[in-house]
Protein backbone atom coordinates (compact mmCIF):
# COMPACT_ATOMS: atom_id res chain seq x y z
CA UNK A 1 0.00 0.00 0.00
CA UNK A 2 1.58 3.09 -0.80
CA UNK A 3 1.69 6.00 1.66
CA UNK A 4 -0.75 8.21 -0.20
CA UNK A 5 -3.41 5.98 0.28
CA UNK A 6 -2.29 4.87 3.76
CA UNK A 7 -5.45 5.12 6.04
CA UNK A 8 -6.12 7.46 9.01
CA UNK A 9 -6.61 5.93 12.07
CA UNK A 10 -8.12 9.01 13.67
CA UNK A 11 -10.83 8.97 10.59
CA UNK A 12 -11.30 5.47 11.08
CA UNK A 13 -11.02 5.18 14.68
CA UNK A 14 -14.70 7.65 14.51
CA UNK A 15 -16.23 5.47 11.91
CA UNK A 16 -15.73 2.62 14.18
CA UNK A 17 -17.07 4.58 16.72
CA UNK A 18 -20.04 5.68 14.97
CA UNK A 19 -20.99 2.32 14.37
CA UNK A 20 -20.54 1.11 18.04
CA UNK A 21 -22.61 4.12 19.13
CA UNK A 22 -25.32 3.15 16.81
CA UNK A 23 -25.20 -0.26 18.14
CA UNK A 24 -25.51 0.70 21.59
CA UNK A 25 -27.98 2.67 20.80
CA UNK A 26 -29.95 -0.61 19.04
CA UNK A 27 -29.41 -2.86 22.10
CA UNK A 28 -31.71 -1.91 24.64
CA UNK A 29 -29.89 -4.02 27.60
CA UNK A 30 -26.69 -1.84 27.32
CA UNK A 31 -29.22 1.11 27.78
CA UNK A 32 -31.22 -0.62 30.54
CA UNK A 33 -27.62 -1.52 32.02
CA UNK A 34 -25.64 1.86 31.34
CA UNK A 35 -28.35 4.62 32.65
CA UNK A 36 -31.94 2.76 33.48
CA UNK A 37 -30.31 0.45 36.25
CA UNK A 38 -28.04 2.59 38.27
CA UNK A 39 -30.78 5.65 38.32
CA UNK A 40 -33.24 2.65 39.77
CA UNK A 41 -30.94 1.52 41.90
CA UNK A 42 -30.25 4.58 43.37
CA UNK A 43 -33.83 5.61 43.51
CA UNK A 44 -35.06 2.80 45.07
CA UNK A 45 -31.82 2.39 47.63
CA UNK A 46 -32.48 6.17 48.39
CA UNK A 47 -35.97 5.70 49.55
CA UNK A 48 -35.40 2.19 51.33
CA UNK A 49 -32.34 2.85 53.14
CA UNK A 50 -31.67 6.17 53.02
CA UNK A 51 -33.21 6.77 56.97
CA UNK A 52 -31.80 3.27 58.08
CA UNK A 53 -28.33 4.28 57.12
CA UNK A 54 -28.79 8.42 58.05
CA UNK A 55 -31.55 7.72 60.63
CA UNK A 56 -30.89 12.03 62.08
CA UNK A 57 -30.06 12.84 58.46
CA UNK A 58 -32.06 13.15 55.21
CA UNK A 59 -31.83 11.69 51.34
CA UNK A 60 -29.06 13.67 50.37
CA UNK A 61 -26.83 12.43 53.20
CA UNK A 62 -27.47 8.95 51.81
CA UNK A 63 -27.22 10.13 47.97
CA UNK A 64 -23.75 12.09 48.51
CA UNK A 65 -22.09 9.12 50.10
CA UNK A 66 -23.34 6.74 47.14
CA UNK A 67 -23.77 8.34 44.41
CA UNK A 68 -20.46 7.61 43.13
CA UNK A 69 -21.13 3.73 43.80
CA UNK A 70 -24.26 3.98 41.74
CA UNK A 71 -21.77 6.35 38.82
CA UNK A 72 -19.77 2.78 38.71
CA UNK A 73 -22.60 0.43 38.60
CA UNK A 74 -23.67 1.77 35.10
CA UNK A 75 -19.94 2.21 33.79
CA UNK A 76 -19.03 -1.10 35.03
CA UNK A 77 -22.62 -3.27 34.44
CA UNK A 78 -22.15 -2.09 30.74
CA UNK A 79 -18.37 -3.43 30.54
CA UNK A 80 -19.15 -7.25 29.96
CA UNK A 81 -21.50 -5.90 26.57
CA UNK A 82 -18.61 -4.14 25.43
CA UNK A 83 -16.77 -6.97 25.27
CA UNK A 84 -19.54 -9.41 23.92
CA UNK A 85 -19.85 -6.71 21.12
CA UNK A 86 -16.33 -7.02 20.40
CA UNK A 87 -16.32 -10.66 21.24
CA UNK A 88 -19.23 -11.39 18.67
CA UNK A 89 -16.98 -9.20 15.89
CA UNK A 90 -14.30 -11.26 16.36
CA UNK A 91 -15.81 -14.61 15.46
CA UNK A 92 -18.56 -13.08 13.10
CA UNK A 93 -16.38 -12.40 10.21
CA UNK A 94 -16.45 -8.78 10.86
CA UNK A 95 -12.77 -8.22 11.91
CA UNK A 96 -11.99 -10.51 8.97
CA UNK A 97 -13.73 -8.46 7.11
CA UNK A 98 -12.07 -5.22 8.31
CA UNK A 99 -8.81 -6.42 7.96
CA UNK A 100 -9.15 -7.10 3.76
CA UNK A 101 -9.85 -3.27 3.67
CA UNK A 102 -7.16 -0.73 4.32
CA UNK A 103 -8.14 0.52 7.74
CA UNK A 104 -5.58 0.63 10.77
CA UNK A 105 -5.25 -2.21 12.63
CA UNK A 106 -6.36 -0.57 15.74
CA UNK A 107 -9.01 1.47 14.19
CA UNK A 108 -12.24 -1.06 15.64
CA UNK A 109 -10.56 -1.68 19.18
CA UNK A 110 -9.99 2.30 19.37
CA UNK A 111 -13.49 3.10 17.98
CA UNK A 112 -15.08 0.89 20.58
CA UNK A 113 -13.52 2.37 23.42
CA UNK A 114 -14.21 5.76 22.20
CA UNK A 115 -17.60 4.90 22.25
CA UNK A 116 -17.65 3.06 25.23
CA UNK A 117 -16.06 6.55 26.89
CA UNK A 118 -19.23 8.83 25.41
CA UNK A 119 -21.78 6.20 27.11
CA UNK A 120 -19.91 6.69 30.23
CA UNK A 121 -20.13 10.26 30.12
CA UNK A 122 -23.45 9.92 29.16
CA UNK A 123 -24.09 7.34 32.27
CA UNK A 124 -22.19 10.38 34.56
CA UNK A 125 -23.97 13.23 33.59
CA UNK A 126 -27.23 11.67 33.95
CA UNK A 127 -26.57 10.02 37.19
CA UNK A 128 -25.25 13.28 38.41
CA UNK A 129 -28.97 14.96 37.18
CA UNK A 130 -30.89 12.81 38.83
CA UNK A 131 -29.33 13.11 42.20
CA UNK A 132 -29.22 16.97 42.39
CA UNK A 133 -33.28 16.96 43.45
CA UNK A 134 -32.13 14.09 45.55
CA UNK A 135 -29.73 16.15 47.22
CA UNK A 136 -26.67 15.35 46.01
CA UNK A 137 -23.79 18.93 45.63
CA UNK A 138 -20.58 19.69 45.21
CA UNK A 139 -19.43 21.13 48.21
CA UNK A 140 -15.61 21.28 47.16
CA UNK A 141 -13.65 23.71 45.28
CA UNK A 142 -14.96 23.57 41.74
CA UNK A 143 -12.35 22.03 40.07
CA UNK A 144 -13.21 19.20 42.56
CA UNK A 145 -16.16 18.79 40.51
CA UNK A 146 -14.42 18.56 37.40
CA UNK A 147 -12.24 15.90 38.64
CA UNK A 148 -15.37 14.52 40.31
CA UNK A 149 -16.87 13.99 36.49
CA UNK A 150 -13.70 13.04 34.60
CA UNK A 151 -12.13 10.40 37.35
CA UNK A 152 -14.72 7.84 36.50
CA UNK A 153 -14.36 8.03 32.90
CA UNK A 154 -10.80 7.48 33.11
CA UNK A 155 -11.63 4.30 35.42
CA UNK A 156 -13.79 3.06 32.62
CA UNK A 157 -11.67 3.34 30.10
CA UNK A 158 -9.12 0.87 32.29
CA UNK A 159 -12.32 -1.43 32.89
CA UNK A 160 -13.03 -1.42 28.63
CA UNK A 161 -9.83 -2.22 28.14
CA UNK A 162 -10.06 -5.46 31.05
CA UNK A 163 -13.21 -6.05 28.62
CA UNK A 164 -11.11 -6.36 25.69
CA UNK A 165 -8.46 -8.27 27.01
CA UNK A 166 -11.33 -11.17 28.06
CA UNK A 167 -13.01 -10.38 24.70
CA UNK A 168 -10.04 -11.13 22.94
CA UNK A 169 -9.13 -14.45 24.55
CA UNK A 170 -12.66 -15.94 25.10
CA UNK A 171 -13.38 -18.67 22.81
CA UNK A 172 -17.19 -17.13 22.79
CA UNK A 173 -19.96 -14.44 23.86
CA UNK A 174 -21.28 -16.60 26.68
CA UNK A 175 -17.18 -16.80 28.44
CA UNK A 176 -17.29 -13.14 27.98
CA UNK A 177 -20.04 -12.86 30.28
CA UNK A 178 -19.31 -15.58 32.68
CA UNK A 179 -15.95 -14.24 33.35
CA UNK A 180 -16.73 -10.50 33.52
CA UNK A 181 -19.72 -10.48 35.10
CA UNK A 182 -18.32 -12.48 38.32
CA UNK A 183 -15.36 -9.92 38.23
CA UNK A 184 -17.92 -6.22 38.55
CA UNK A 185 -20.39 -8.01 41.15
CA UNK A 186 -17.09 -8.83 43.76
CA UNK A 187 -15.61 -5.07 42.53
CA UNK A 188 -19.03 -3.34 43.70
CA UNK A 189 -20.20 -5.32 46.40
CA UNK A 190 -16.90 -5.37 47.91
CA UNK A 191 -16.21 -1.98 47.86
CA UNK A 192 -16.83 1.04 50.34
CA UNK A 193 -19.89 2.51 48.11
CA UNK A 194 -22.34 2.01 50.40
CA UNK A 195 -20.78 1.24 54.02
CA UNK A 196 -17.42 2.79 55.41
CA UNK A 197 -14.46 0.26 55.53
CA UNK A 198 -14.92 0.40 59.44
CA UNK A 199 -18.40 -1.43 58.66
CA UNK A 200 -17.93 -4.23 57.31
CA UNK A 201 -17.20 -7.57 58.41
CA UNK A 202 -13.10 -8.01 59.37
CA UNK A 203 -12.32 -10.54 56.32
CA UNK A 204 -13.87 -7.81 54.13
CA UNK A 205 -12.26 -4.54 55.10
CA UNK A 206 -8.63 -5.29 53.77
CA UNK A 207 -10.28 -6.09 50.50
CA UNK A 208 -12.10 -3.02 50.63
CA UNK A 209 -9.20 -0.75 51.44
CA UNK A 210 -7.69 -2.17 47.69
CA UNK A 211 -10.13 -2.82 45.60
CA UNK A 212 -9.94 -0.06 42.83
CA UNK A 213 -13.95 0.30 43.02
CA UNK A 214 -13.60 1.73 47.21
CA UNK A 215 -10.66 3.63 46.01
CA UNK A 216 -12.05 5.10 42.68
CA UNK A 217 -15.68 6.18 45.09
CA UNK A 218 -13.51 7.26 47.94
CA UNK A 219 -11.10 9.84 45.64
CA UNK A 220 -14.91 10.64 43.96
CA UNK A 221 -16.30 11.33 47.47
CA UNK A 222 -12.97 13.56 48.48
CA UNK A 223 -13.07 15.70 45.08
CA UNK A 224 -16.99 16.44 45.39
CA UNK A 225 -17.37 16.99 49.47
CA UNK A 226 -13.46 17.76 50.29
CA UNK A 227 -11.01 16.64 52.64
CA UNK A 228 -7.80 15.21 51.95
CA UNK A 229 -7.98 14.96 48.23
CA UNK A 230 -4.04 14.45 46.61
CA UNK A 231 -3.59 10.67 47.71
CA UNK A 232 -7.17 9.77 47.00
CA UNK A 233 -7.15 11.06 43.49
CA UNK A 234 -3.60 9.68 42.82
CA UNK A 235 -4.53 6.39 43.60
CA UNK A 236 -7.43 6.06 42.10
CA UNK A 237 -5.26 7.67 38.71
CA UNK A 238 -2.58 4.85 39.45
CA UNK A 239 -5.52 2.06 39.65
CA UNK A 240 -6.88 3.41 36.14
CA UNK A 241 -3.72 4.26 34.71
CA UNK A 242 -2.56 0.81 35.67
CA UNK A 243 -5.53 -1.02 34.06
CA UNK A 244 -5.02 0.69 31.01
CA UNK A 245 -1.74 0.07 30.64
CA UNK A 246 -1.80 -3.91 31.50
CA UNK A 247 -4.92 -4.68 29.88
CA UNK A 248 -4.44 -2.70 27.46
CA UNK A 249 -0.70 -3.87 26.43
CA UNK A 250 -2.15 -7.29 26.62
CA UNK A 251 -5.14 -7.26 24.68
CA UNK A 252 -3.62 -4.89 22.10
CA UNK A 253 -0.99 -7.74 21.32
CA UNK A 254 -3.00 -10.56 21.22
CA UNK A 255 -5.57 -8.65 18.75
CA UNK A 256 -2.15 -8.02 16.57
CA UNK A 257 -1.22 -11.38 16.36
CA UNK A 258 -4.68 -12.10 15.31
CA UNK A 259 -4.43 -9.83 12.92
CA UNK A 260 -1.62 -11.09 11.41
CA UNK A 261 -3.44 -14.45 10.80
CA UNK A 262 -4.65 -14.25 7.25
CA UNK A 263 -8.31 -12.92 6.89
CA UNK A 264 -10.68 -15.90 6.48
Amino acid sequence: MSASVRPALVGDTLVMSGRALRLTMRDPVTVVLSVIFPLLLMLLMTASFAKIVYPTGGYGDFVDIGLPLFILVGIAFAAPMTAAATASDLRSGFDARIRTMPVPTLAALAGRLVADTARSAVTVAVVVVVGLPLGFRFTAAPWGAVGFLLLPLLFGLGLGFLALLVAVHAPDVETVNATLNPIMLLGMFLSTGLVPSADLPGWVQPVARVNPFSVVIEAMRALAHGGPTAWPVLEAVAWSVALVVVCGALALRTYRRRSARPAG
